[in-house]
């Protein structure tokens, strides 16, 4: 065989990450130096594209995932959630990028066999300790598990005990084991994660985005898919229904938008046709668990589980939480409910009982163990103790009970550092679990000295399916920083890479679930949007048009600060505009009353898009916001808003007295959300959730046009027009006013414009009418506010606009006007504030009636 540029690259005498040369596996070249025959196809490719094609390769993936959001959020931010999602503290943790290397990891179908062979005896292994420990216990009875690595493990909640006598069912529906191969080429599990694992998302992400880069490598490679494992899973949470419906209702638990891997929640729901619910959309009545939703309650069949087990019901289990479900235990008892995984699967993950694994599987399966463990000792025990002490600085020393618990390598320590260490092992020894270093196998990867070898760790994801398991074939690759295989979590960042594994054949994949069989009621609404989605989209839509209308006021005032303001006109727009952003909360009182040329309101105006001045803060909002509500939004929806909203970042000054940033700044706010109006607009149903996002958006404009036009009432007199012309200009119908009126400005007409056309979208009667519509359309239109309520706001101005509509009007009576009209607009502003605090009460906490308690109440 000839020899390629790449062969001698990828020689493992010259992988830099190894201890020593040779002592890594090679996954893509044999001893000999011979290329493996299934990666020989993807060598070809890379061949072609070379290292500048595969660097922009890289960067196109790169893009992609920016584009679509994918995230893993920062796992030790402070106050951002350990594993469980507990911590919660706004604002959102900084999310991180996803990174994948577009170079994949390849496994042969003879040797995936073996693995899946291998992973579904011990997800079986799992699932039977798991029912003895939470039934029977005849392991502890029989002297087969210490006592203290079950009572003494925080994830063995005794609530989810039957202790009826009935056997447990199955408690283990999905499972992922992380495999590192070592130099002797055999693969071990050094982790099996069982509480609520994740990966299976980011594999299907990894891989959608590879089929871009490497489409013709992969159909080459005869890569086996990954969508047939979605489906298994489906139909396996479908088979969970207590009530055996043909079209079960599912939902996806997660503990909210500070989870790390929150984006894989909502991928997941996407996936596989589930609700994205937090705790606080569940509540349990008469024995059955219920989401919350405007329509009402709806029942939920099957629970899909990524909350820690113990935060799951406050009731039995941890009282301080609030992620979890009221009696949701109790429901399980009842079999009203189905939980994937079952609570209290996370005590299988433990990783001292890695070291009791060969003997259970003798004895509860009759096997021996197909896929090993890597070698582990549970120092509670004197022999352990003793293996471990002799071989002290040859091993890796981690909790007993918790696989996120960060391993310590002995071997690094310095002397006296090991010496402590060890004394706090002796001390405590039932603690620590003692497992061997391990140097992982190495593939090829994008390095930034071009292609190079990499030490990798697989993820590989198991599901139920009836009484058997299958395997996804493939999953996450992940590179530690270092050559260490405990430290490549997901936690802890690094690069990520596809793994394909070979097909033997091309023959059709059969699933083997059943197709609903019910008859569907037709419908054109979901009937399933939570309270809490829905105070989400309405709060998404204020914030957009409070950008939109604070960023309009900003560039009317940047704009006339860059020319020339010394007429008596250009001074009198400058003050209606200082008026404005003091009512909108852009500049405090003291800024907007300065001279427009002093440095006290010149200062105060270049600071406003700071990130932590008022439009700063909204884009904030907007940001987290969208996040959290991102699972209502299509996928093309999402990458553009997400695109906008990057674009918002990259374009926000950096210097504060750049006028010329501040004013492009401006139009790329105005730009951004005239394009997210009209996306929402286009791609979202006319459902509860559009209505409460535009409710929210028409509320908050006519905030902003109550508050810009009373602001132009301060100046009414021998300095109309100025004050017209700043309320056409920052409302967006300067170019309306003009077609039909010519160029003449007159106070009927622009107030009638502003104020009472129902055509007009920048108008006050415009966002009344609307907002009736959307009230009187939600599912309790009975509910206050309705739909009257916000026509009735209209009333007033009616005659007020007549009033203005005479040739000539003394000064006396236009100032009274004006204050009349002031106070108008002033009273419907907070009629506005008033609506939004009923909606909220009707809607989103669901309290009726404001109360007080202590004395006087």
């Amino acid at each position: 065989m000839m020899n390629s540029p790449l062969q001698a690259k990828f020689s493992p005498t010259t992988t830099p990450a190894r201890p020593a040369p040779g002592e890594a596996y090679d996954e893509m070249v044999t001893g000999q130096g011979v290329i493996r025959p299934h990666w020989q196809p993807l060598l070809a490719t890379l061949s072609e594209l070379g290292a500048a094609g595969l660097s922009e390769r890289a960067e196109r993936g790169r893009q992609y995932l920016e584009d679509e959001g994918v995230t893993y959020n920062l796992y030790e931010l402070p106050g951002s959630p350990g594993p469980s999602g507990a911590a919660i503290a706004p604002p959102l943790p900084e999310q991180r990028p996803w990174r994948l290397d577009p170079v994949p990891v390849l496994l042969s179908a003879e040797e995936w066999a073996g693995i899946e062979t291998g992973l579904i005896q011990r997800a079986r292994l799992l699932d039977a300790m798991l029912r003895d420990l939470y039934g029977p216990m005849d392991l502890l009875l029989r002297h087969r598990l210490p006592p203290a690595l079950v009572y003494g493990h925080r994830d063995f909640l005794r609530a989810a005990r039957r202790t009826d006598g009935k056997p447990q069912g199955r408690m283990l529906q999905h499972y992922a084991a992380e495999l590192v191969r070592g130099p002797d080429g055999i693969w071990r599990v050094i982790a099996d994660r069982t509480q609520a694992p994740a990966g299976a998302g980011y594999a299907l992400q990894n891989r959608r985005v590879m089929s871009r880069l490497l489409g013709q490598a992969l159909r080459q490679c005869r890569v086996r898919p990954l969508n047939a494992y979605f489906e298994y899973w489906q139909a396996d949470l479908a088979a969970r229904a207590p009530q055996q419906s043909d079209n079960p209702r599912v939902v996806l638990l997660t503990p909210g938008p500070y989870n790390e891997a929150y984006f894989e929640h909502i991928y997941l729901a996407r996936e596989l046709g589930a609700t994205l619910v937090e705790g606080a959309d569940l509540t349990m009545r008469d024995g059955r668990i219920f989401i919350k939703t405007l329509a009402g309650l709806e029942p939920v069949d099957v629970i899909l589980r990524r909350l820690d087990g113990e935060w799951c019901d406050p009731l039995e289990l941890r009282a301080d939480s609030t992620l979890g479900v009221v009696g949701l235990l109790q429901a399980l008892r009842d079999n009203q409910v189905g939980v994937s995984n079952a609570i209290g699967s996370g005590l299988a993950g433990a990783p001292a009982l890695q070291a009791f694994l060969p003997k259970l599987s003798e004895h509860l399966l009759g096997e021996t163990l197909a896929l090993p463990s890597i070698a582990t000792w549970w120092c509670g025990q004197s022999y352990a103790m003793t293996e471990v002490q002799t071989r002290f600085d040859e091993l890796v020393v981690r909790g007993a009970y918790g696989l996120n618990d960060r391993p310590v390598v002995v071997g690094s320590l310095s002397d006296a550092e090991r010496a402590s260490f060890l004394a706090q092992v002796r001390a405590r020894p039932g603690d620590y679990v003692a497992q061997e270093r391990i140097v992982p196998s190495v593939s090829p990867g994008l390095g930034d000295k071009g292609l190079e070898p990499q030490p990798i760790l697989l993820r590989v994801q198991v599901v139920a399916d009836g009484e058997d398991y299958v395997v996804m074939p493939g999953g996450l690759a992940r590179v530690p920083s270092s050559n260490d295989p405990f430290a490549a979590t997901l936690q802890r960042g690094g690069v990520n890479k596809d793994v394909w594994v070979v097909a033997k054949d091309q023959g059709p994949t059969v699933i083997r679930g059943a197709a609903t069989r019910q008859r569907l009621a037709l419908r054109r609404s979901s009937g399933t949007l939570q309270s809490r989605v829905a105070d989400d989209l309405y709060w998404l839509g204020r914030s957009v048009e409070r950008l939109d209308g604070g960023a309009r006021l900003l560039r009317a005032v940047l704009s006339r600060l860059v020319g020339e303001f010394s007429s008596a006109r250009d001074l009198v727009e400058m003050a209606v505009l200082a008026r404005a952003m003091a009512r909108c909360g852009l500049l405090d009182q003291k800024a907007a009353a300065a001279p427009p040329d002093s440095a006290l309101f010149v200062g105060a105006i270049t600071r406003a898009c700071a990130p932590s001045q008022l439009l700063g803060q909204t884009i904030d909002g907007i940001e987290r916001l969208a996040a959290v509500s991102r699972h209502r939004f299509s996928a093309d929806m999402w990458r553009m808003l997400n695109h906008l909203l990057g674009e918002l970042r990259i374009s926000q000054p950096a210097a504060a007295g750049d006028v010329d940033a501040m004013l492009e700044f401006c139009d790329q706010m105005i730009r951004a959300t005239a394009a997210i109006a009209g996306m929402l607009a286009e791609h979202m149903t006319r459902g509860s959730g559009w209505r409460f996002l535009d409710f929210g958006r028409r509320l908050e404009r006519g905030v902003f046009i109550t508050r810009s036009v009373s602001a132009a009432t301060t100046v009414l007199g021998q300095s109309s027009e100025s004050a017209f012309r700043v309320a056409l200009e920052v409302s967006d119908s300067t170019l309306t006013y003009r077609r039909r009126y010519r160029a003449a400005l007159q106070a009927a007409a622009v107030f009638d414009l502003l104020l009472l056309d129902g055509s007009n979208p920048h108008a006050l009667a415009f966002q009344l009418q609307t907002m009736a519509q959307h009230l009187d359309a939600l599912p309790n239109p009975d509910a206050p506010p309705r739909g009257a309520d916000c026509l009735a706001l209209t009333k007033p101005f009616a005659d007020l606009v007549a009033r203005f509509d005479r040739d000539d009007i003394p000064r006396d009576e236009m100032a009274q006007l004006s204050t009349r009209l002031r106070g108008s607009l002033d009273a419907a502003c907070d009629a506005l504030m008033d609506i939004s605090d009923q909606l909220s009460r009707s809607y989103f906490s669901h309290v009726q009636v404001a109360r007080s308690f202590g004395f006087g109440s």
